[in-house]
């Protein structure tokens, strides 16, 4: 802290993202499996970009190692679950819960997950 009590803000932008496992379901299937997430009663959020609906899964951040890794840049996914969806929704209904989703466009980070997962995608 500086002595007039002013504080350094910096922003330290994410370098690189892995991930261990991709699944593309049809957006039916996603759909599904989302449902049965949410009646879990698990948080929930889903990502769209770039016409894509996608759930990273991060990989277990208790470890030393993706700690470390974290904080040079690099983030780790064990899984991202994906499908192609055209039009954005804001909320997708699973019986009386409602499931935000949120338009990362503006995202960079996810805006590229998702241009990547485009590539990826057997449906386009």
């Amino acid at each position: 802290m500086k002595e007039d009590g002013e504080i350094e803000v910096t922003s330290q932008p994410i370098k690189k993202i892995v991930i261990f496992e991709c699944n593309e379901l049809s957006l039916h299937e996603f759909f599904q499996r989302m449902e049965l997430v949410a009646r879990s009663g698990a948080p929930l959020m889903l990502n769209w970009a770039e016409g894509i609906i996608f759930l990273p899964f991060p990989y277990n951040p208790n470890s030393d190692i993706i700690v470390e890794e974290t904080l040079k840049g690099t983030f780790y996914w064990s899984t991202v679950m994906f499908s192609v969806m055209p039009e954005y929704v804001p909320l997708k209904k699973f019986g009386a819960r409602e499931v935000p989703i949120i338009d990362q466009t503006s995202i960079p980070y996810f805006k590229q997950v998702a241009q990547w997962l485009k590539k990826k995608s057997k449906n386009i």
